[in-house]
C-alpha cells in the first residue's frame, strides 16, 4: 500500500465526518459532493478498508472511519493553527520601531540601541523622537520607554500593554548656589504633580498654579540655575552641575518612573523580544 494519502482528500473526508454529510461538506469546501465521493472512494481504496457502515441518512462510519476522523479532526486544527500562526509571523514587521522621550534620564538609551543594531545586522531599529502610551497601544511605535507614576503607586499602562518593569527615577530639589526664592518651578505632568503634593512641602515654599506649561528637566535646571527658584530634577548627571545645590531640607522623592511598553501586536516578533529584553538589561543590570 502505498501510505502518501492524498492531503485534499483527507481534508475532504474529515469535513464530511464533522458536518455528518456530503452536501454540507461540500458547501464547506466550495467542491462539487460528486467529487467528494469519488476523492473519498479513492481514499478508502488506498486504505484498503471501507470507512463508511452506511452512506445513507445519517451517515454511518465504521469503527476506523471513525478513529480516522477524530484523528483528521485534531490533527487539522493543528495544521490550521499552524498555518495561522505562519501568516501572523510572516506579517510582522522586520524592523523595531523605538520610542524614548526626550529627557535626560533615558538619553543614553539612544547610544546603546544604536550600538546593539550595528552588531546585529538582521537586526533594523528606528528611533522614534516622541512617544506616549496611545502611540505604543495602537502600534505606530513598536516599543516605547515612556513616564509613568512612581512603581508604588497604580500603572498608567493598561493590561494588554506588555511592559514588564517600571524603573523608578529619583529626583531632589535644587536651587542656585546663592540667594534663591521660596519658589517651586513648575512644569510637571499630573502623575509628577501627584507625587508633588503628597510630599507636604513647607507652606513658605510658593507653589505654581499646575496650568503652568510642562517644561523638560534641562529647562527647570537652567531656571533654577539662573536664581528663579527651586527645581525638582532628577539626581542622575546633577552632582556635577557646579550651579546648582541640592536642597538637603527637602526630601528626595521618585517623581516618576519609565515604563517600558510594547504592543501585544509584537508579542510574537524575536526582534521585539530582543530589543525589549535588552532595554531591561540596561535599566536593571540584570538579565531578564
Amino acid at each position: 500500500m502505498d501510505w502518501r494519502l492524498n492531503t485534499q482528500h483527507l481534508e475532504q473526508y474529515e469535513s464530511v465526518f464533522r458536518t455528518r454529510g456530503f452536501r454540507k461538506a461540500s458547501r464547506e469546501l466550495s467542491v462539487s459532493h460528486n467529487t467528494i465521493r469519488k476523492n473519498i472512494e479513492h481514499l478508502e481504496a488506498q486504505i484498503g478498508k471501507p470507512l463508511f457502515a452506511s452512506k445513507g441518512s445519517p451517515l454511518q462510519f465504521t469503527t476506523l472511519g471513525e478513529q480516522i476522523g477524530q484523528c483528521l479532526m485534531s490533527e487539522l486544527k493543528l495544521l490550521s493553527r499552524i498555518n495561522a500562526e505562519i501568516r501572523a509571523l510572516s506579517e510582522l514587521p522586520t524592523g523595531v520601531i523605538v520610542g524614548i522621550p526626550a529627557i535626560e534620564s533615558t538619553q543614553a538609551l539612544h547610544a546603546h540601541l544604536i550600538r546593539l543594531a550595528n552588531r546585529s545586522p538582521c537586526l533594523e531599529i528606528e528611533l522614534a523622537s516622541h512617544c506616549d502610551l496611545n502611540d505604543v497601544m495602537s502600534g505606530l511605535v513598536h516599543l516605547g520607554i515612556f513616564l509613568d507614576r512612581p512603581t508604588a503607586q497604580p500603572t498608567i499602562a493598561p493590561d494588554d500593554c506588555i511592559g514588564g518593569i517600571r524603573i523608578d527615577v529619583p529626583h531632589a530639589f535644587y536651587s542656585a548656589r546663592n540667594s534663591y526664592p521660596e519658589r517651586l518651578i513648575g512644569g510637571y505632568t499630573d502623575e509628577e504633580w501627584e507625587v508633588l503634593e503628597s510630599l507636604s512641602l513647607p507652606s513658605s515654599i510658593e507653589v505654581p498654579s499646575k496650568q503652568y506649561g510642562i517644561r523638560s528637566a534641562y529647562e527647570r535646571s537652567q531656571l533654577a540655575s539662573a536664581g528663579y527658584g527651586i527645581a525638582c530634577l532628577p539626581v542622575y548627571g546633577k552632582e556635577h552641575d557646579p550651579t546648582l545645590v541640592e536642597r538637603t531640607d527637602l526630601p528626595r522623592v521618585s517623581l516618576h518612573s519609565l515604563h517600558i511598553g510594547m504592543s501585544a501586536l509584537f508579542a510574537k516578533s524575536a526582534a521585539h523580544r530582543l530589543v525589549r529584553s535588552f532595554l531591561i538589561d540596561l535599566l536593571t543590570g540584570e538579565p531578564e
